[in-house]
């Protein structure tokens, strides 16, 4: 009888209503954010007032909104210890934003801190968003940590002004889960004799997405430090990032790329980096796809005993992979002003357009080669200078293969187009200026429409056009966008007509 009333009465009544999100006001409510937190449900939103609120907050693996009021407005000063931990399986709709985090110190794990700013781990995926992370400190992730197996969402925040203990991985950010980077500064952030200045990313399938690297501060990794994984680098800009005040190496300004990683790398813009190698780009061990990138304005300076200097727009050693429809100008290094390969590397350098750049006193002005063997299919290499070499520099057991490429108006006291001391050099269906390499190749103006204003398209009466190898048909497009092949057959160069 009883259970048929309860029937009837919820037939009548309906159901119980579902809880109802509910805000929480800091200060006003509450006195602290994390007594907000601590009373609060999923779904409920934690609304936070102007003001500094000096407090370390935990958010307790709760599905809510905790938001302040905007960056400079609503701060969070911590005290020992990470000011925000999300370590207990926070999800997507677990969402901090619009907050000043700052002076944290870090999770204290076996003697070394982690996350000065932002701690997550414990598998959680929160959303941070428009945040300004700044002048915390740890040994790993002095802006903020992200432990493996969490995959949040940091978007539109400005993370800046961060250092790392001694020889510390992270001035800014250290990744081993696998998160997405979208829309952020990252800035002036420092790994204190140590690796990963802006970003430091172990074995990761991280997506970075429009963000910005400047001005950040390593040994190894100016702006970026990838050591192995897959990650996804696209449309981000690094400027500016130091590396060269290391005493001996100091490499990758830009970014490193080291450890079998195997990124996939394209339509960023590179520029103004310095370093002792690879001031653009610096590759070690690793396989990345390089595609569709300005690389320009690098400088790779020697180091205080003398030596390095290699690869001012790019330096590669034991590299695979590939680097294709770059255009890598106007950077200065001793030992490739340009690119450098060394220490085997068989990379495949395709349709990129290498010029005006600079060795100084140094040689190789477009690419220096030692003890590597890499293949250059349709590159232009053109109006770089050095004292030797000016398009090329070959040594040791190098052995470079090259084809349907144009090497041209290069600058050098001796052998302007290449200086070859190995022997095993190899030229196919190429225009050399200068040179009789013989075979398929030839040496003659190739035409560009503009070689001042680096317009490297072929004028119409070329001779260039339709002379490339019968044998390699390119890619979809040229480096300009230009269909390829178009007359039948490939030009030589990195620009179709």
């Amino acid at each position: 009888m009883l259970k048929s009333s309860s029937i009837a009465l919820l037939a009548l009544f309906g159901a119980a209503p579902a809880a109802v999100a509910g805000t929480l006001n800091v200060p006003s409510q509450y006195p602290t954010i994390q007594d907000a937190i601590n009373a609060a449900v999923d779904g409920d939103v934690v609304k936070v007032a102007n003001g500094t609120f000096t407090e370390n907050i935990n958010l307790l693996g709760k599905q809510i909104t905790v938001s302040g009021n905007g960056r400079g407005k609503s701060i969070i000063l911590g005290s020992t210890g990470s000011v925000v931990t999300m370590a207990s399986g926070e999800t997507a709709s677990t969402v901090l934003t619009g907050f000043s985090i700052r002076v944290g110190t870090g999770t204290s794990i076996g003697g070394l801190r982690y996350g000065g700013g932002v701690y997550i781990a414990g598998g959680s995926d929160p959303q941070v968003i428009d945040c300004a992370i700044g002048f915390n400190t740890a040994d790993f992730g002095a802006g903020m940590f992200i432990d493996v197996g969490s995959d949040p969402l940091i978007q539109d925040c400005l993370i800046a002004n961060n250092v790392t203990g001694s020889k510390g991985l992270g001035g800014g950010v250290y990744i081993a889960g696998n998160p997405i980077l979208d829309g952020n500064r990252i800035t002036e952030n420092t790994a204190t004799n140590g690796t990963g200045g802006g970003v430091y990313a172990v074995n990761t399938t991280t997506t970075f997405i429009n963000n910005e690297f400047d001005k950040n501060h390593a040994f190894y990794g100016g702006g970026l430090h990838v050591n192995g994984g897959v990650p996804t680098i696209t449309d981000n800009l690094f400027e500016e990032n130091t590396v060269d005040r290391a005493p001996i190496n100091g490499e990758g300004a830009g970014m490193a790329i080291v450890n079998g990683a195997t990124p996939w790398v394209a339509n960023n813009e590179i520029r103004l980096n310095k370093a002792h190698s690879g001031a653009g780009v610096y590759v070690y061990d690793a396989a990345p796809s390089i595609v569709t990138n300005l690389i320009h304005d690098n400088q790779a300076s020697v180091n205080s005993s003398g030596s390095f200097g290699y690869g001012g727009g790019m330096s590669l050693g034991k590299g695979r992979g590939t680097i294709e429809l770059n255009q890598i100008y106007f950077n200065l290094g001793a030992l490739g002003g340009g690119v450098s390969t060394r220490s085997s590397t068989t990379t495949l350098l395709c349709g990129n357009i290498i010029d005006h750049n600079d060795t100084g006193t140094g040689v190789g002005g477009g690419l220096y080669s030692k003890d590597s063997t890499p293949t250059l299919l349709a590159n232009t290499i053109a109006a770089n200078s050095a004292s030797k070499g000016g398009g090329l520099y070959v040594i040791g057991k190098s052995a470079p293969a090259i084809d349907t490429s144009i090497i041209y108006f290069n600058n050098a006291s001796s052998n302007k187009s290449f200086f070859d001391s190995t022997g095993k050099l190899t030229f196919g269906f190429s225009d050399v200026e200068a040179a009789s390499v013989g075979g398929t190749s030839i040496s003659v103006d190739p035409q560009f429409a503009d070689l001042a204003n680096r317009n490297f398209s072929l004028l119409g009466t070329s001779p260039v056009i339709d002379s490339g190898n019968f044998a390699f048909s390119g890619g979809p497009t040229d480096i300009y966008g230009n269909p390829r092949v178009n007359g039948g057959r490939i030009d030589m160069g990195a620009v179709e007509n």
